[in-house]
């Protein structure tokens, strides 16, 4: 188990890393909803963007690629790369299922169908939990049951997302508004619009995968990876609920007070925060840990500090969210950007000063990555 939770939270960061340049399809598709052309422009960037993060995915999975990256560039231990592979193998179409849904969510949140959403996540949670229990049951090697279950629950989510979009009526030509706002009308400006988004998210989720990369030179390495993964997907489970405060702030931007958006977004957090916290110090918590992660104590026990100091993650996600909604509404991409280059220089070198010193490498990752998102 331990070595399973460790390649599947090695591989995640890397399928994340090559998702990152699409994940602000979302927001973008959001803003560029107003008219038809601006839609068509971003679709066939989506398409190509989605196939060509696709093929380098998986040419990277390839046994004679991979054995060179994972092993000499992020110094993997020997006995994950095959684990690690195996699962990046089975992830390979990860990019576009998620290019795919992301535009079609931008539509659905565009014309306030927000539930539509949750439905279509509740579909992706049920078709993993099935997976998940069905190779469990046939006693399917670990890493290879999740990647597996992970791309079946973004593909069902992203059919479910196009049926609810099409349904609705999300994918009608818009009535050309009043004023109509200045957006790209073709593949050229979308480019120009969305490449400081999609630079960003590289820089956040390259220095992420790279921060795996400093942990495996932690001198307790093996269960330092295990323990930040575990902790990390533990944090986000609960963090990720305050994402969607920014499509909240881009659409609401100029209906309600920035005031009162802000205030939304910091009571989303604080709660969310709240429940971590609470989950790092009382008993309660120790039981919902250990059945998150099995009965492996040795790893528990790491767990437990990574998520006292990542208590206020939910908080920062939601504030980080809000104010990049606020950039994103008024077009200033660019300072975004800057942002997360800042952001992440400080969790890198904060991480490389921390492992240099002997700490304990899941307390190393936690505190880079609060000094990172701080920032």
């Amino acid at each position: 188990a331990r070595l399973n939770i460790a390649a599947v939270g090695v591989a995640k960061s890397l399928a994340i890393f090559f998702e990152s340049p699409i994940i602000m399809i979302l927001h973008a598709s959001n803003a560029l909803a107003p008219t038809q052309a601006s839609r068509k422009a971003l679709w066939r960037f989506t398409l190509f963007a989605g196939g060509g993060l696709t093929l380098l995915l998986s040419l990277l999975a390839l046994p004679i690629i991979f054995q060179t990256v994972g092993a000499s560039f992020l110094g993997i231990p020997p006995e994950m790369l095959s684990p690690v592979m195996q699962a990046l193998l089975l992830m390979g179409g990860w990019p576009f299922a998620i290019a795919w849904r992301r535009y079609f969510q931008g539509l659905l949140i565009y014309h306030g169908h927000s539930r539509a959403l949750a439905k279509a996540s509740i579909a992706r949670l049920c078709t993993l939990a099935v997976v998940l229990a069905t190779g469990f049951l046939l006693h399917i090697y670990g890493a290879i049951l999740a990647g597996a279950a992970l791309i079946s629950g973004v593909i069902v989510e992203a059919v479910i997302v196009t049926i609810f979009a099409r349904s609705y009526g999300a994918t009608l030509p818009p009535q050309p508004p009043e004023n109509p706002p200045n957006l790209p009308q073709n593949l050229r400006g979308v480019w120009r619009f969305y490449l400081p988004l999609a630079n960003s998210m590289m820089v956040v989720w390259g220095g992420r995968a790279l921060l795996i990369g400093i942990i495996a030179r932690a001198q307790d390495a093996t269960i330092a990876i295990a323990a930040w993964s575990a902790a990390w997907g533990l944090v986000l489970t609960i963090a990720n609920s305050t994402r969607m405060v920014q499509q909240m702030v881009i659409k609401y931007r100029h209906q309600l007070p920035d005031r009162q958006l802000l205030s939304f977004a910091l009571s989303v957090g604080g709660a969310c925060s709240a429940f971590l916290l609470l989950m790092s110090v009382t008993p309660i918590g120790d039981r919902l840990v250990q059945s998150f992660i099995g009965n492996d104590l040795t790893l528990v026990k790491s767990i437990k500090p990574v998520l006292l100091f990542c208590a206020c993650v939910p908080l920062l996600v939601a504030l980080q969210n809000a104010t990049q909604g606020f950039l994103v509404s008024e077009g200033r991409t660019g300072h975004l950007n800057l942002a997360t280059w800042l952001g992440t220089g400080v969790l890198l070198s904060t991480a490389t000063v921390a492992i240099s010193s002997g700490l304990n490498g899941a307390i190393s990752a936690a505190i880079a990555m609060i000094a990172g998102m701080c920032v």
